[in-house]
């Protein structure tokens, strides 16, 4: 009958330290599971922040570049103009240097 007392004994001090064991490791896997939420958080709040930032700036990227457009088709514009009155500019000068030198011989 002892011997049946301390092999129960013994076995249940074996499974009460056991159990310590598995409820430790537990433990542990709970707070590294809440460590990893929290940065799983902080992670998802610095997505989007970043991703903020980046609309914001790609928009504003675009209207710079629609600026940039729009100030390049004025010059165009100016220039063309400004070539056309010296090619026209540059013929009437022609014309007329071509009727007085035919008016000096003529």
């Amino acid at each position: 009958m002892e011997s049946i007392f301390n092999s129960n004994l013994i076995l249940g001090a074996i499974l009460s330290l056991l159990f310590s064991v598995i409820a430790f490791f537990v433990r542990q896997l709970h707070s590294d599971f809440r460590r990893v939420e929290q940065n799983l958080s902080e992670i998802i709040t610095s997505t989007e922040v970043i991703k903020a930032n980046m609309n914001a700036e790609s928009v504003r990227i675009f209207e710079r570049i629609n600026f940039h457009e729009k100030r390049l088709e004025q010059l165009e514009v100016y220039l063309l103009k400004h070539f056309e009155e010296q090619s026209t500019g540059g013929i009437k000068r022609k014309k007329k240097a071509s009727l007085s030198v035919e008016a000096e011989s003529g």
